[in-house]
C-alpha cells in the first residue's frame, strides 16, 4: 500500500528541502527556474501573481509572496497552515485542512497510531497510515 508519507516525501518535502537550502547557502537573486520549480509554478503564474516580470532571478520576498499567493498544491497546503497558526500540535481536523485528506481517513490514522494531538515531528508517523489510494494525490 502506497501511503500519504510517500508523496509527501516525493512531492512536498522534497521541494520545501530544496527551497530552504537554496533560501541558506545561494544570495540573492535565486534562480529562477529552480524556485518555481519548488513551488510547482510556471513562470507566467508567478509573474501574474506578483505583478511584474522576472528575468533573471526571484529574491526572498517574491518566493515568500508567491508561497502565499500561489495555486499550487504545495503552496495551498502552506496557506492553510498559516491560517492554523503553524500549531507545534495538530488536531486531525487541521491534519486534514492543511493537507487536503479526508478527516475520517485521518481520525482512524491517528488512532492507529495513538497520534491525537499530532506533533509536527510526528506527522510522518501519522502520514505512513493513510492510504494513498484513497486521496487525491498520486505518485
Amino acid at each position: 500500500m502506497a501511503t500519504f508519507l510517500e508523496y509527501y516525501e516525493r512531492e512536498i518535502m522534497s521541494r520545501l528541502t530544496m527551497a530552504d537550502l537554496i533560501l541558506k547557502t545561494r544570495q540573492e537573486p535565486y534562480d529562477l527556474a529552480q524556485m518555481l520549480s519548488c513551488l510547482q509554478l510556471s513562470k507566467e503564474q508567478a509573474e501574474g501573481l506578483l505583478e511584474t516580470a522576472l528575468t533573471k532571478g526571484i529574491t526572498r520576498s517574491q518566493f515568500l509572496s508567491l508561497l502565499q499567493k500561489g495555486d499550487s498544491v504545495i503552496c495551498r497546503m502552506f496557506q492553510r497552515e498559516l491560517s492554523c497558526g503553524l500549531p507545534a500540535a495538530y488536531t486531525p481536523a487541521q491534519i486534514s485542512y492543511i493537507y487536503d485528506l479526508d478527516l475520517e481517513q485521518v481520525e482512524q490514522a491517528a488512532e492507529r497510531t495513538g497520534l491525537n494531538p499530532c506533533r509536527g515531528k510526528c506527522l510522518s508517523q501519522l502520514f505512513s497510515a493513510v492510504d494513498l489510494s484513497q486521496t487525491q494525490y498520486h505518485l
